[in-house]
């Protein structure tokens, strides 16, 4: 089911992209720092995305509850897009929004993952799932106090580009765990 669901999405999101791509090609859309910020985002969201797909196809133990977090990732996921809003070149993402949605994104990875190190017996797999922890609770509140930040800050603009750098940070940073993670499986 899932090998069915996340490259629907994917698709969906990629041809908004290419979409919007197209727009600007034939100069329909200006090309501009607000334009780069959205398509950065989205590539971002993206990689994140894939970094989700790999983090659930490499579980070794998929429970009837990880269904349900997968759906709130796949809602989350297409929130998080719709918020970058790609198809408006003239208005900056809504920041908080996005920011809202990658803190869902953490909060419910660290219910998953809390529970998997709770419940593992000692050993290899148990130390992954610290880091893992660690990992979510980290950027929950990195990701948190920003979001704080962004509803008292009225520079939108430089919100974004603060976005972006979190937002890659958090997202290399799953990458790498990941690939930790297919070494266990």
């Amino acid at each position: 089911m899932l090998g069915l669901i996340y490259p629907a999405v994917l698709g969906t999101i990629l041809y908004q992209l290419v979409f919007t791509i197209a727009h600007v090609l034939r100069e329909q859309y200006p090309l501009s720092a607000i334009i780069w910020i959205k398509w950065t985002l989205v590539v971002i969201s993206i990689g994140f995305y894939v970094c989700d797909y790999l983090y659930i196809v490499f579980t070794k133990h998929y429970y009837w509850w990880s269904f349900l977090c997968d759906v709130v990732f796949l809602l989350a996921l297409y929130a998080t897009i719709i918020a970058i809003d790609v198809d408006n070149p003239r208005n900056l993402p809504h920041n908080k929004v996005v920011l809202l949605c990658y803190f869902i994104f953490l909060l419910v990875y660290l219910l998953w993952d809390g529970y998997e190190f709770l419940t593992l017996p000692r050993g290899h797999e148990r130390e992954f799932y610290r880091s893992l922890v660690s990992w979510e609770v980290l950027w929950l509140f990195v990701i948190g106090v920003f979001e704080i930040v962004a509803l008292l800050w009225n520079n939108d603009f430089m919100i974004s580009v603060l976005i972006i750098v979190i937002l890659s940070v958090v997202t290399i940073w799953f990458g790498f765990l990941v690939s930790r993670m297919r070494k266990l499986i």
